[in-house]
C-alpha cells in the first residue's frame, strides 16, 4: 500500500478538521413528536480537511502525481500519518484535491486535501 508523499511542510494548524465521515445515527420520529435512536454501525470513519499554504511547485507537483497516478485520484486508500497525533490511518481521498496558485511568480501554491478513513 502506498504511503502519503513526505513533503517539506506541515499541513496549516488553522482549519484543520477531524469529524465522523457520517453520521452513524438512525432517527425514527413517532407521532407524538418523540424519536427513537439508535447506532447504524459500530464503526464510525472519520474524515480530515487541511490546507497546505506556501506549498513549493516540488511539494505541489509530489501531491499532485500521487493523487493523480498511484492513488488514481479515490480509487486507490493509502497510509497517511496525522500531523495531531502521529497515528497511522488508511485512507482514501474523499474530494479531488484542489490546487491554487498564491503568487505571480508561480512559485507557492494552496493545496486543499479531504481524506476518508477507510
Amino acid at each position: 500500500m502506498s504511503s502519503f508523499p513526505t513533503l517539506s511542510v506541515n499541513p496549516d494548524a488553522v482549519g484543520f478538521q477531524q469529524e465522523a465521515a457520517t453520521d452513524p445515527t438512525l432517527r425514527n420520529g413517532f407521532e407524538n413528536g418523540k424519536v427513537q435512536t439508535r447506532a447504524k454501525f459500530t464503526s464510525v470513519p472519520q474524515k480530515w480537511s487541511f490546507n497546505y499554504s506556501q506549498l513549493s511547485n516540488t511539494d505541489k507537483e509530489l501531491i499532485e502525481t500521487f493523487e493523480r497516478t498511484t492513488v488514481r485520484y479515490g480509487a486507490d486508500s493509502f497510509t497517511w500519518v496525522n500531523p495531531v497525533d502521529n497515528a497511522s490511518y488508511t485512507v482514501k481521498f474523499g474530494k479531488l484535491v484542489v490546487y491554487t496558485l498564491e503568487d505571480s511568480q508561480q512559485h507557492e501554491w494552496n493545496v486543499q486535501i479531504e481524506i476518508v478513513e477507510v
